[in-house]
């Protein structure tokens, strides 16, 4: 019920404001300017409220600038303002720092005079060069004056200690390359067998052929035989080895690093991550 009351209060007394100034016979953008003016005011907007101040003082009759200048008067004393600075994690100056107001841009460095903000709760973040941010949240009521915000970026995450079973890991990979150089080796053994046997068994047809000891007959076909299991063997052993060396890669997750932000309201946690 009350906030009805005050509604309409606020209603009743913007139109008594435009009926004023249309009673002077100004123009719609005097009688536009002195009405957004006061509602303005009244929602703690003030930024937009000194605009539209300005436009009044500049086009309405001195009857209605009077109010105007009054109520600028009362914009000025009430606009709080912040100043805001940023450190590294090691306490240096971190750079470039672009800053954001409730997710708006705000500035694109840090200034060195304090900044104009409209009263109420709002969120400011702070984000350098290397995309690290950090979030503080403030609440600002009139009056409050170069009020410090001060944040500290999150140092770079170390690398993560390695593990007993990474550790480990250098160790696992060396047998599946001992497989593949093992199988290399008979894929060597079993193609020397085989081209041997090849030429021995056309020596042995234009000699003697088709009279041949069987003695020679069964080398040749012996010498196959085994080029041919050592060629499968060497085959399956290098096969498995690097099925193995590639299951066995290791690879590390990114850790993440937290920093803190600190200002009249409390402390504010951030967060960065690599993925």
């Amino acid at each position: 019920m009350k906030r009805v009351l005050l509604a309409a209060a606020s209603a009743a007394v913007t139109l008594l404001a435009g009926s004023r100034a249309r009673a002077q016979g100004v123009g719609e953008t005097c009688a536009g300017a002195y009405e957004q003016a006061q509602q303005l005011v009244r929602d703690r907007a003030l930024l937009r409220a000194r605009a539209e101040l300005r436009i009044c003082l500049s086009s309405c009759p001195a009857t209605l600038a009077r109010d105007c200048q009054s109520w600028s008067e009362m914009v000025e004393r009430d606009m709080p303002s912040v100043a805001l600075s940023a450190t590294s994690a090691e306490g240096r100056a971190p750079g470039r720092v672009r800053v954001l107001l409730d997710g708006a841009p705000l500035v694109e460095a840090l200034p060195k005079d304090p900044i104009e903000v409209d009263p109420g709760r709002h969120t400011l973040t702070f984000e350098d060069a290397a995309g690290a941010r950090v979030v503080a949240m403030v609440t600002l009521s009139p009056g409050d004056k170069a009020l410090p915000i001060v944040v500290r970026f999150p140092a770079a995450a170390p690398p993560p200690p390695p593990r007993a079973a990474d550790a480990a890991a250098p160790e696992r990979q060396r047998w599946p390359l001992v497989l593949v150089g093992a199988g290399a080796v008979a894929l060597g053994v079993g193609a020397f067998l085989g081209i041997k046997g090849y030429i021995d068994r056309g020596e042995l047809r234009d000699r003697c052929a088709p009279r041949c000891l069987a003695d020679e007959v069964e080398a040749i076909d012996v010498a196959w035989k085994a080029g041919a299991i050592s060629a499968g063997l060497g085959f399956a052993a290098a096969g498995v080895g690097a099925l193995l060396y590639f299951q066995l890669a290791p690879a590390a997750p990114a850790a993440p690093a937290a920093g803190l932000s600190f200002s009249p309201d409390g402390a504010a946690l951030s967060l960065r991550a690599s993925f």
